[in-house]
Formats: structure tokens, sequence, C-alpha cells
């Protein structure tokens, strides 16, 4: 059994291949852990929104993130062990110790 592709079905396929491999680079990475996904879910829609203060690039310590979040600081609430478990509570304090500021935003004419 012979199987051949005429050249506009082998362009269309190498096309189609590479956008697989385009694609699966862009992707994120793999090794983003619990404490990204939670902050990036949860948090930083209001400490990205300019409702809650910026966290990233402060130097927090984890320690210090996981007090704020479990005592709850001005308007934002106590996060207790069933909104967050201990071992995310504490990825998330070790991201945000890690992570840069964000670059300043662009000024609105």
């Amino acid at each position: 059994m012979s199987f051949s592709l005429s050249s506009t079905r082998r362009w269309a396929l190498a096309a189609s291949l590479s956008g697989v491999a385009l694609a699966a680079a862009a992707a994120p990475p793999q090794d983003i852990g619990p404490g990204q996904r939670y902050y990036e879910k949860i948090c930083a829609k209001c400490h990205e929104a300019g409702i809650g203060p910026v966290l990233k690039g402060r130097g927090l310590s984890p320690e210090t993130v996981i007090a704020f979040a479990r005592i709850g600081v001005n308007a934002m609430p106590a996060f207790r062990v069933t909104d967050i478990d201990d071992a995310t509570l504490r990825d998330v304090g070790v991201y945000l110790s890690k992570t840069p500021a964000p670059p300043p935003a662009a000024a609105k004419p």
C-alpha cells in the first residue's frame, strides 16, 4: 500500500504542524505553582486592578503575606483555611516575595 500527498497537501500539513509547534512554544510554562495560580485567579482581581495595594515587588516575606491574608487588612477579608489551605497560602507568599514590581502604568492623556 502506497501513501502519497500532493504538494499542496504537504504544504498544508507542514503549515498546520508548525502552528502546533508555535502554540506549544507560546503556552505558559508548566512550572507555575499553586501559589501563582491562586494569586492570578483570586488576589490579582483586587491587587492588580487598583483596588488593593500592589503586592509584587515589595519584598514582603511569605510570613507577612500569610499573616495579612489570615487576619485581613482594611477592606481585604480574612482568608480562612477553608478558603485557601496553608501550603497554597505559603506558595502565594513565596511567589510574591520573589516577583518583581510591575512596570509603571502609562499616563493617560
